[in-house]
């Protein structure tokens, strides 16, 4: 945990939130890339299953 400083100006609490916010960006992109992979490939699964289970309509030919 941070120590708090009580004559520490306002903007300071602000200022080390964002260096943190900073650091944590590269983390923070990766797993949410992996969240959307996920989410991604169980859509696609989904719609696979979707077709595959779809009853194939014969058209009459003219």
């Amino acid at each position: 945990m941070s120590k708090k400083q009580t004559n520490a100006p306002p903007w300071q609490a602000i200022e080390e939130q964002a260096y943190h916010a900073y650091r944590e960006w590269p983390i923070w992109l990766v797993l949410r890339e992996r969240e959307l992979a996920a989410h991604l490939s169980l859509q696609k699964r989904s719609e696979k299953s979707e077709q595959l289970t779809k009853p194939i309509s014969k058209e009459k030919s003219s």
